[in-house]
């Protein structure tokens, strides 16, 4: 069912939620927009990217993305993707993530989604309904996160110094060099950078180097090749950094892909 089915906007006003399955092997660009419903949306294969002014969040398969309502955002995929989307109405004070998140899948939550997409051929209220729109609230809040973040500092001079690092593909350099370079002394620089993203800045270079390395892998490159062009001089080193965040190795993140 696609999202422009008309019978959806009746769904979610009758029962505060409506799901649907994506097309499968579907491209997705979605320029910047917002709603004022939260929106869950869960990938079966392919890969997509969330993008809001406090950074980015990449999901992968066997994971979902939780975007709260009324915030401006972007998604888009590398490639071909298929999964679900949930819309949730949350204005009644019901407690779920302020921020977006990527999460883990339970089996319940998907089968929850499951269930709830064949709301749209009869969109009854019923306390068995609001029930499991209850537990789906619960599963969302009690999901476990996955660490696939990317925060953007708001600070011009951080700003920059983000840039720098991303843009050093290479050795990172000094960063009393990249200090002065942005106009900041070191032990500011490390401060501020801190307090904004919750990142030390060599912390932050190697959680962009990780999640632009599955945007890589998702494209299909190699492993070894993915691990020197996003900066690594060593593939072991690279595998270990990409399972301490992935959760899984490259090559296994890989074939999940292709087996997705």
């Amino acid at each position: 069912m696609p999202k422009n089915d008309p019978r959806l906007p009746n769904v979610l006003e009758r029962l505060g939620v409506a799901a649907w399955e994506l097309p499968r092997a579907a491209i997705r660009q979605m320029p910047a927009h917002s709603h004022a419903e939260a929106q869950l949306c869960g990938l079966d294969s392919g890969l997509a990217i969330l993008e809001t002014e406090a950074g980015a969040w990449m999901c992968p398969p066997g994971r979902c993305v939780w975007i709260p309502g009324s915030m401006v955002h972007s998604l888009r995929s590398c490639g071909k993707i298929s999964g679900w989307m949930v819309r949730l109405d949350t204005r009644e004070g019901v407690s779920l993530p302020s921020e977006p998140r990527i999460l883990a899948l339970s089996p319940l939550l998907k089968e929850i989604v499951v269930r709830m997409m064949t709301w749209v051929e009869s969109p009854k209220a019923s306390p068995a309904r609001q029930r499991l729109v209850n537990v789906l609230h619960d599963e969302i809040s009690a999901a476990s996160q996955i660490q696939l973040h990317l925060p953007a500092p708001r600070d011009p001079a951080l700003k920059r110094l983000a840039t720098r690092l991303a843009e050093d593909r290479g050795t990172a350099k000094d960063l009393a060099a990249l200090a002065h370079e942005v106009g900041l002394s070191e032990r500011s620089l490390f401060r501020n950078f801190q307090k904004e993203t919750g990142l030390s800045p060599g912390r932050w270079r190697r959680q962009m180097q990780v999640l632009r390395s599955l945007e890589m892998i998702a494209k299909g490159r190699s492993v070894t090749e993915t691990s020197f062009e996003v900066g690594y001089e060593s593939t072991g080193a690279f595998i270990r950094a990409f399972r301490q965040t992935v959760g899984v190795t490259p090559t296994a993140y890989a074939l999940e892909r292709r087996s997705s």
